[in-house]
């Protein structure tokens, strides 16, 4: 992993939010209702937005099948091609929204929000089609879930991961992730770093949730209405801000990032698998029923600030991985990801 680009000029305070077009558009959000567009070809800003409603831009998103259709949370619809105003705006959420994500098909978008609910919108037909409710506190991400056509997955401040299916509002499964706890873990360090869920991600059949304590628990859906947890990755040393499943590579890599400024990218694939003689020793054991399991640390870095976003493209063959952070500045990383046409 090796630094790539540094994107500036665009913002004044912190980026908080990253997507990227498959047409090598990144757009980013920021404090005091900032949106930028940035060719990532050749590094440059395009478009500048300021002074969006609601104060803080906290998520942004593109369409795959529409490359220049973007979300921002509040949630405004905008058309890459002519930023000076949105072309539709949702107004169903009543609190901040934390993160705005299509499902595979692109006919509904979810927004979930401090309130706890999350809305699943009919992008279609530009109307609300489901509220669900089930968390206690902050939704802080949710995320559908590509092999089900009803699936999503939601982590929020209770601590909870749902399984939902949002074709009927129904809560499929809860799972608090304190119970996957390590047992040697003090009550002191619950109390300065309690598992707070901050993000999810999905790929095909698992997901990866990034908790304030610093760990990741991995879990594995099964069947139509459950999971099960299946692991716990350990290597940074302060809550994981962001987990991330590029979005140009098999399965069996997550990218995770702190607010120890550390980025990894873990090797799941060696759970499967003996390490070789002089990998890495940095590993993880379920503490779960599932057995043991250990995932190889494939790459680290320090990027040096603690970490709000990351996202990932594939730009003229290049894979790149982007990073915001607490300054106004965005920074790319060229990710050797091992598909079987190159090294790690």
């Amino acid at each position: 992993m090796t630094q790539e680009s540094r994107f500036t000029g665009g913002h004044q305070d912190s980026v908080l939010c990253l997507a990227c077009s498959t047409d090598g558009v990144l757009a980013s959000g920021g404090e005091s209702g900032e949106l930028c567009l940035w060719s990532v070809e050749k590094p440059s800003l395009l478009h500048q937005v300021s002074g969006l409603p609601d104060a803080d831009v906290t998520s942004v998103c593109f369409s795959v099948k529409h490359p220049t259709l973007l979300c921002a949370a509040s949630v405004h619809l905008y058309d890459s091609r002519d930023m000076a105003k949105p072309v539709h705006q949702f107004n169903f959420n009543s609190e901040e929204i934390n993160e705005v994500t299509f499902n595979e098909k692109e006919n509904f978008l979810a927004a979930c929000d401090d309130s706890g609910e999350i809305k699943i919108i009919d992008f279609e037909g530009r109307k609300l089609f489901k509220t669900l409710r089930g968390h206690e506190n902050i939704c802080s991400s949710a995320k559908f879930c590509p092999k089900k056509t009803w699936g999503m997955v939601s982590g929020g401040l209770d601590q909870n991961v749902i399984l939902w299916d949002f074709s009927r509002g129904k809560k499929l499964k809860i799972s608090n992730v304190q119970d996957f706890a390590s047992e040697d873990a003090s009550v002191s360090a619950y109390m300065c770093n309690p598992p707070l869920v901050h993000s999810v991600d999905v790929s095909g059949q698992t997901f990866a949730c990034g908790l304030g304590n610093s760990v990741i628990q991995m879990f594995k859906l099964e069947g139509k209405k459950s999971f099960r947890h299946t692991g716990t990755l350990e290597g940074h040393s302060q809550g994981v801000s962001q987990v991330h499943f590029p979005q140009y590579q098999v399965d069996d890599k997550l990218v995770s990032a702190g607010n120890d400024g550390k980025i990894i990218v873990w090797d799941l694939a060696s759970n499967q698998q003996s390490h070789a003689a002089g990998s890495s020793k940095e590993a993880v054991k379920d503490k779960g029923a599932a057995g043991t399991l250990k995932s190889q640390v494939a790459q680290s870095i320090d990027h040096g600030s603690k970490i709000n976003w990351l996202t990932s493209g594939c730009v003229k063959g290049k894979k790149l991985l982007f990073v915001a952070d607490v300054s106004p500045v965005v920074t790319s990383y060229s990710l050797h990801v091992d598909d079987g046409k190159g090294d790690v």
